[in-house]
């Protein structure tokens, strides 16, 4: 009983420590499509201006991840949610932890990010305009 008793905190400990490194949910191409079209939705791209200008997600509104990264999300309603993406998906990890550390709650992150996306064959706007 006692070993039983001991196995359920440990796992407990495990679990909430896990719950914690979960800083945003990871979704594929086609569910972000979905998310895209629900108007509470904030769509981030978090790459150089210059590869936004070489296409992003239609919608998207580009942050730059640099320095002053923390400093921009300002201007996002923490209420609703932000699905954000970069290339590959490294950069969007890390912007997704500062999101979740300014007090965002939820936060989806592109799975393999915009290379991803253009993989499986989705369309990419090349306009300036979101």
């Amino acid at each position: 009983m006692r070993r039983l008793l001991l196995l359920s905190l440990v796992f407990g400990l495990f679990s909430s420590c896990d719950a914690d490194k979960n800083q945003s949910t990871l979704v594929s191409p086609q569910e972000m499509k979905e998310l895209m079209v629900m108007d509470s939705v904030q769509l981030i791209d978090v790459r150089t201006l210059e590869e936004f200008r070489e296409g992003h997600l239609i919608g998207a509104q580009n942050l730059v991840y640099d320095n002053e990264f923390a400093y921009k999300i300002k201007q996002l309603d923490k209420s609703k949610p932000v699905a954000v993406y970069c290339r590959s998906g490294r950069r969007s990890q890390e912007c997704s932890q500062i999101l979740k550390q300014a007090g965002f709650k939820k936060i989806y992150q592109l799975r393999g990010g915009l290379s991803q996306w253009e993989y499986e064959d989705l369309i990419v706007s090349d306009s300036l305009t979101p």
